[in-house]
């Protein structure tokens, strides 16, 4: 059995094994669950959007719930989720949200004027995988289009600031910021033979491939109430996705930091 922290190694299909048993097939079960505790946009994201100017086509990659949606009429704005139950309930609330993967977006080349992808990136297995995500993104922008992707950082605690990820938790305001490790629990995928280290919530990360418990909440999901999932996250080093945004040929980076635990990257499409 490969016992491994560092799942660089992964051939394509078990990196797309392992994102659809615990990513995708997580999400289509905490759906209803998840919207719930995601309803407040993040402000600096909010600013990016802001940029848009009328007529603009805005997409985001990975939309959820449409949390980043607003009720401007004068932008086009579309989303997508791979998530049917996600994009469900951003159609009962009357947004343009279609079902895809980020690694092949149904959307022609050049035509995107700002483009969002929030928490996704670090979903996928691989870095083969995570570059090829990025290059979809910048390949659908319109020449001096935009795009704003955040994902999670391994730092959690920056110059002896707790992120909100870690302030979240009541255990943290008794120790000190090093103290706050995971757990070193261990779970099996069998259908790829790969053990991966099971994360202990408001912790600080100290392996980049994990998987993260989410417990269902048992009051609106009375069925489940015993059920915990397992979602894989791949969390960033502090120059990692700025280096994947600089192999694409066609791409500048504006703008790169940290915000609240997660690494930020602002890029542009430029003309060759």
């Amino acid at each position: 059995m490969q016992i491994t922290n560092d799942i660089m190694s992964l051939n394509e299909k078990n990196a797309s094994t392992l994102e659809s048993q615990h990513v995708h097939d997580v999400y289509e079960n905490i759906a209803s669950h998840f919207s719930d505790t995601r309803q407040k946009p993040w402000p600096n994201v909010v600013k990016f959007l802001n940029k848009s100017r009328p007529g603009a086509i805005v997409l985001d990659v990975g939309c959820g719930n449409a949390k980043y949606f607003t009720n401007t009429t004068d932008i086009y704005q579309l989303g997508c989720d791979r998530s049917t139950q996600l994009a469900q309930i951003c159609k009962n609330r009357n947004h343009q949200v279609f079902n895809c993967d980020c690694l092949q977006l149904p959307i022609r080349s050049n035509c995107v004027d700002l483009c969002i992808s929030i928490a996704v990136l670090h979903h996928l297995a691989t870095s083969d995988r995570r570059l090829k995500a990025l290059k979809e993104i910048n390949r659908v922008l319109a020449v001096g289009g935009q795009a704003l992707v955040y994902v999670w950082a391994k730092e959690q605690c920056r110059n002896q600031n707790l992120s909100t990820y870690l302030k979240q938790s009541k255990v943290n305001n008794k120790h000190k910021p090093e103290s706050l490790v995971e757990s070193t629990k261990e779970f099996c995928v069998e259908s790829i033979d790969v053990n991966l280290p099971i994360h202990t919530n408001r912790s600080n990360f100290i392996h980049n491939d994990l998987l993260v418990p989410w417990k269902l909440n048992q009051k609106k999901e009375q069925e489940k109430e015993s059920e915990t999932h397992l979602r894989y996250y791949h969390v960033f080093e502090e120059c990692e996705l700025k280096l994947l945004c600089e192999q694409i040929h066609d791409c500048k980076v504006i703008d790169y930091y940290y915000d609240q635990g997660n690494w930020c990257v602002i890029f542009e499409k430029i003309k060759i």
